[in-house]
């Protein structure tokens, strides 16, 4: 067969041109810092996104230390995706050694996700050393609660909408397709929990606050004396005394990046139901948003 350059050459171009029209072309390149914003991210761009993520499954966010790889990812970013609320510092000298100008505050490849979201536990006084992982803008575990997952969808869907507005329709269909789907889960999901709505919970760290207030759940006690500081015989004892006051059977819950024999031990001296899960997409086989709290309730409730 005779190979034709000329003809090869039109019709390369011929697709290309045909591929920009159809957003298939130069996707937005965006990082996020963990799994749950990737996966909304995905849910919003579809194939119009490329998405790298900095931190995989289940981590304590309060104690990272950046990669050389992280800042070639954030080099070559479109948009980024932090957590916020002054819980993820680190992410700001990543920006500023990668000298990506789009990634710069203020600009649309800037994302605080935390922006719009109703905040829990906002400290009244001051705040130092002595209150452990206090956070003064408030707890930064918000991803836990559906409704704000929402919220950080808003929030993605505007600021891809800036960086391509040529696809600003078909971000805007998937988020209401993203909300609609939070929407009609949502009353099963609380249904489910009605089961253990009246049980008494005692968590290692305050990470499930938001997810207690999306399904009034009862917090009683954390088995840190204060955020961040491990938990003390004489602090347990406190709480033990707290847990022998409930008339329902307790529950402990661990974040399964803390200590878990700390939190059995507990469980076990106060003979309460035990759970260590996790708290984040991309650990333990669970891949969408929506995923993370079928699985949460499923095993809270099973």
């Amino acid at each position: 067969m005779c190979f034709n350059k000329h003809y090869f050459i039109t019709c390369t171009l011929l697709l290309v041109c045909i591929g920009s029209l159809l957003g298939w072309a130069n996707p937005l390149r965006v990082v996020t810092i963990m799994g749950d914003f990737s996966a909304i991210t995905k849910s919003i761009g579809g194939d119009l996104v490329h998405v790298d993520t900095l931190i995989t499954g289940s981590r304590n966010l309060h104690h990272i230390n950046p990669k050389p790889s992280m800042v070639m990812k954030v080099k070559h970013a479109d948009a980024i995706i932090r957590l916020g609320m002054g819980t993820d510092k680190w992410i700001d000298e990543l920006i500023h050694v990668a000298r990506n100008p789009k990634l710069f505050h203020g600009k649309p490849g800037y994302v605080d996700a935390s922006t719009h979201i109703k905040a829990l536990e906002i400290p009244t006084g001051p705040v130092d050393g002595r209150d452990g992982d206090i956070h003064a803008q408030g707890n930064p575990h918000y991803w836990l609660n559906p409704n704000n997952g929402k919220v950080i969808a808003q929030q993605i869907k505007d600021h891809l909408s800036q960086l391509d507005p040529s696809n600003a329709a078909i971000y805007e269909r998937n988020y209401q397709s993203f909300c609609d789907t939070i929407d009609r889960r949502m009353p099963d999901w609380q249904q489910l929990m009605k089961a253990i709505k009246d049980r008494p919970f005692f968590t290692y760290h305050k990470v499930w606050s938001y997810f207690f207030d999306a399904f009034n759940l009862r917090d009683v006690a954390q088995l840190e004396p204060v955020p961040g500081i491990p938990p003390t015989a004489k602090h347990l004892l406190a709480v033990k005394k707290i847990a022998s006051s409930e008339d329902l059977k307790p529950i402990v819950l661990s974040s399964n990046f803390y200590p878990k024999h700390v939190s059995q031990t507990f469980a076990d001296d106060i003979d309460a139901s035990f759970y260590y899960l996790s708290s984040n997409v991309s650990d333990e086989g669970i891949d969408t948003y929506i995923e993370l709290f079928d699985y949460l309730v499923q095993e809270l409730t099973q």
